[in-house]
């Protein structure tokens, strides 16, 4: 190879390397779009979802056209085109997905019935605390805030109170136990 020949190489490389440069730099900002849309859309709940978990909590079947009335009306609080709001996410094909603030939801079917908290007043418990440790209580109360169930918890064999414990940190004591 001469000199001309490892100038134009070299040109021609340096010209890749800035376009794959380019291309790593557009790749890392979709990548931080996706990730924050995916953390955003955890506050959302879609039709389907609604009707799904409103069967998982008591049984009841409702249809789309009952959520688009209550959409209509606005107790599900503003409505939110999928597409348009979380772009970068793969979402289904076909029609307009309408997705609604978990918040407002759940607060609404709390006050129809059609969301219950998983444990009831009395049931027992293990509570799974941030310092890893667990320990067995009875739930004396339960209240739906800002879109999620917390509950008051009497520790089993004191009358220590553990207040405002999220659902996601307890489990069926009975069944757990069972597990272990």
């Amino acid at each position: 190879m001469n000199r001309k020949d490892l100038e134009a190489l070299l040109k021609k490389t340096e010209e890749k390397i800035k376009e794959q440069q380019m291309l790593l730099k557009d790749l890392s900002k979709r990548l931080e779009a996706l990730e924050e849309q995916e953390k955003e859309r955890k506050n959302y709940i879609s039709s389907k979802e609604i009707i799904d978990l409103v069967f998982k909590k008591i049984g009841k079947t409702l249809n789309m056209s009952t959520i688009k009335r209550w959409a209509d009306e606005g107790y599900l609080g503003e409505v939110i085109d999928e597409k348009e709001k979380f772009w970068a996410l793969r979402s289904k094909q076909g029609k307009k997905r309408f997705l609604y603030p978990k918040v407002d939801t759940f607060h609404f079917l709390y006050e129809k019935g059609y969301l219950l908290p998983e444990f009831d007043v009395l049931d027992r418990v293990l509570v799974k605390l941030p310092s890893d440790e667990a320990v067995i209580g009875i739930v004396i109360d339960a209240y739906l805030h800002k879109g999620q169930f917390f509950y008051t918890i009497q520790r089993e064999g004191s009358f220590e109170r553990l207040n405002d414990v999220k659902e996601s940190n307890l489990a069926n004591a009975a069944e757990e136990l069972m597990n272990q």
